[in-house]
């Protein structure tokens, strides 16, 4: 048995097996992997990797099982889903924006075709019954994936302590105490109510000041602009390979390439130094048309060049950002005198923060510092229909 000492959890205790999986070359690469990207550029002890925050999906996993009363073999079956649940994660996670691309079916993959599958196998564990954990498959997978699960309970306190916020401080303990069975659903009972909603109440609020900081969305949004143009020949299997560093290194080199784009390397520079795009436009997601959402999710850089066009900007100096609309923690079940509800339909706080979650969604667009004074020549109504059709959620 070893102990890692951890900020959060205090210590973690690890078995053999799991010992013997943390030394593999797919779960130590997720020590060189940021859980949150760019956002050190806004926050700058926001450094916490994927490896440390498996450690914490795993301890989590564990407790719920022992809460539970589940037996030693899927007590150890949770906690390695929770260990290997992120493997799949590519370099600088959720920024590259790759078309039906899976971390799940990527951590499936891995497990599979590594020298994790051997491991599992030499001590008796089935990989599919981790992998379908991991993809919050049968009654005990929704402890790993589903509204209400430990992978969101770390993230959140832990993300809040990196970041110097108190946003994320959530009564872990209460709402574990309070998960049972309930029809073969994993529910909370009404006792844990209070909890799960200050649970909401941070998660609504790290969304507001910490994943959508303006800041940290434009320099997100200049990256992933100049990944677009070094990223041929890049396959998944490469990427997998890949931590942040690895990628970085990729792209400068690209960008140091004759036949390169010299806006790659502008781009890379202008980051290291946070010399970013500026906002030009911010409109409510309520008062522009959901199919219009959809259209510029479709095929953002024509919705661009169209503004560039009028207003002479140079193409890829001017980003549009719509962020995901991420609403599924509201879905938590809450189990009251022998029934089972969505947790706003019976909390007036869980429905107001849904809906004020809502309400602070907003359509961006970016632009050089240089070109900000065009915003007196841009007339939103030209491109965007707005309340053609209001966006329902």
């Amino acid at each position: 048995m070893k102990i890692i000492r951890d900020p959060i959890h205090k210590d973690i205790e690890l078995s053999e097996v799991e010992l013997k999986i943390l030394d593999t070359p797919q779960m130590q690469r997720l020590r060189r992997i940021k859980q949150n990207g760019l956002a050190y550029i806004v926050y700058p002890a926001m450094n916490a990797t994927r490896f440390e925050h498996s450690l914490g999906v795993m301890y989590l996993a564990g407790k719920v099982a022992r809460h539970l009363n589940l037996s030693k073999e899927y007590t150890q079956d949770l906690r390695l889903a929770g260990l290997l649940h992120d493997t799949g994660h590519l370099p600088f996670s959720h920024l590259l924006k790759i078309k039906n691309f899976s971390h799940e079916e990527n951590s499936a993959r891995l497990i599979k075709q590594t020298e994790i599958i051997d491991i599992l196998n030499f001590y008796g564990i089935e990989a599919n019954k981790i992998t379908d954990l991991i993809f919050g498959r049968g009654v005990y997978g929704k402890i790993i994936s589903s509204d209400i699960d430990v992978d969101k309970m770390d993230y959140l306190i832990r993300d809040s302590y990196y970041a110097g916020v108190a946003y994320g401080i959530i009564d872990i303990d209460r709402i574990i105490g309070c998960l049972k069975f309930y029809e073969k659903k994993l529910v909370i009972d009404e006792g844990g109510l209070e909890a799960v909603e200050k649970l909401l109440i941070a998660r609504n609020m790290m969304h507001q000041t910490v994943y959508r900081h303006h800041t940290k969305r434009i320099a997100e949004k200049m990256f992933s602009r100049a990944y677009d143009y070094a990223k041929e020949n890049l396959t998944i299997e490469k990427l997998s390979e890949m931590d942040d560093c690895n990628l970085l290194n990729f792209l400068e080199n690209k960008a140091n390439e004759s036949t390169a784009k010299p806006y790659i390397k502008e781009i890379l520079t202008r980051i290291k130094n946070r010399n970013l795009f500026k906002r030009f436009y911010v409109a409510k997601y309520e008062e522009i048309g959901e199919i219009f959402c959809a259209d510029v999710k479709d095929d953002e850089k024509k919705f661009e060049s169209k503004i560039c066009d009028v207003l002479s900007i140079p193409y890829d100096y001017l980003l549009v950002d719509l962020p995901e609309i991420r609403l599924k923690e509201y879905d938590a079940m809450i189990a009251s005198n022998s029934e089972i509800y969505k947790i706003d339909e019976i909390s007036e706080l869980a429905k107001a923060l849904k809906q004020t979650e809502i309400s602070r969604l907003t359509f961006c667009i970016y632009t050089d510092g240089k070109y900000t004074a065009r915003q007196k020549d841009f007339i939103p109504e030209k491109f965007i229909p707005f309340k053609q059709q209001k966006l329902e959620i």
